[in-house]
């Protein structure tokens, strides 16, 4: 079976311009080219994103780059609330037996006690999983 009318056609024309084509991309005129096209988006991308952030804060609203700190801020806060919290539920855990053992009478331990002392408490205190990309630190 044949291929399809526009697949035929599309193959002539890729016959006839790819050799160009191929040779246009691999100069250095080509090369510069690129990379002047490219500075002047990125130049042009950070003055559209000054110039939006001063009229946001001209109407004393937060800009983009604001929302982007403020981000990161709370994501490293998260972070150490989880840290915090671990090392809490860590001592909890050391000072458990200790208690314990002073408020009942000794018993030799079960196996139902061991396995018990690895179960996070269920008043959902325990670290969450990180739900984001990780944040980057505020630019100065």
């Amino acid at each position: 079976m044949s291929a399809p009318l526009w697949r035929q056609a599309f193959d002539a024309a890729e016959r006839a311009v790819a050799p160009r084509a191929e040779s246009l991309v691999r100069t250095e005129h080509f090369a510069l080219g690129t990379a002047l096209v490219r500075r002047a988006q990125t130049l042009a991308s950070r003055s559209a994103q000054q110039l939006s952030a001063r009229a946001w804060h001209l109407l004393n609203l937060p800009a983009g780059s604001d929302i982007s700190r403020l981000r990161a801020q709370v994501g490293s806060l998260d972070r150490e609330v989880r840290r915090l919290t671990i090392q809490l539920e860590q001592e909890r855990r050391r000072n458990a037996p200790a208690r314990s053992r002073a408020q009942r009478p000794t018993t030799t331990p079960t196996t139902e006690d061991s396995d018990a002392d690895g179960a996070q408490p269920a008043d959902g205190a325990r670290p969450r999983p990180a739900r984001r990309r990780a944040q980057h630190p505020p630019r100065p």
